[in-house]
């Protein structure tokens, strides 16, 4: 888990804190924000994947968050991330459609030169609505990540006037991903598309 401050949910608990039995605060709270070893004073380490597995059974849905992309909306993983425990029932990539259009730079990408080299396109050029599409879709990127058994799919966020936008990469992204969101997380809303089905 990466930045929190004031995007964590419910109470936050400590995993080392013997103080707190998990069992007590969700029954209590309902949710919680579990965090691991502190690395700095905005920023802890996330949970080992067997610790996550081993949690599983305490609550009904279990959100992690695998890798980080430094607050920017397009990325390609490095070959350590992201980091997903085994009971994983759908990875969710997430991309902003702001960095359509925008130059591949480290304003709206994180680890340019992954993204680059998949292109096969240099720093500061254009990311077209192609583009985008190519970088998500990437043989060698996320897909390539999948635990057995769980779905994989897109939530294209920041579709603010977007929406058209949103629509032509999810008919491009469907066939590699189970389903596609298109929406904004920060107004909490998304049209979700399954294979030609809109929910």
């Amino acid at each position: 888990m990466g930045h929190l401050g004031e995007n964590a949910a419910g109470p936050l608990v400590l995993d080392a804190s013997p103080s707190h039995p998990l069992e007590d605060v969700i029954r209590r709270e309902g949710w919680l924000t579990l965090l691991g070893e502190r690395v700095r004073e905005d920023k802890w380490k996330g949970l080992p994947p067997e610790r996550v597995d081993a949690l599983r059974p305490l609550a009904d849905l279990v959100l992690v968050e695998a890798d980080g992309a430094r607050g920017r909306s397009l990325k390609l993983p490095a070959d350590y991330e992201p980091v997903l425990p085994g009971t994983t029932g759908e990875i969710v990539v997430l991309a902003g459609l702001d960095a359509v259009d925008a130059p591949l730079d480290e304003t709206l990408v994180h680890r340019v030169p992954l993204v680059a080299a998949a292109l096969g396109a240099p720093p500061g050029s254009r990311i077209d609505l192609q583009a985008f599409v190519r970088v998500l879709a990437f043989p060698g990127g996320y897909l390539s990540r999948r635990v057995p058994g769980a779905r994989m799919s897109v939530f294209l966020n920041k579709a603010e006037g977007r929406e058209a936008l949103g629509a032509q990469a999810a008919e491009a992204l469907l066939p590699h991903f189970a389903r596609v969101a298109i929406g904004t997380a920060r107004e909490g809303r998304a049209r979700v598309l399954m294979g030609a089905a809109r929910v």
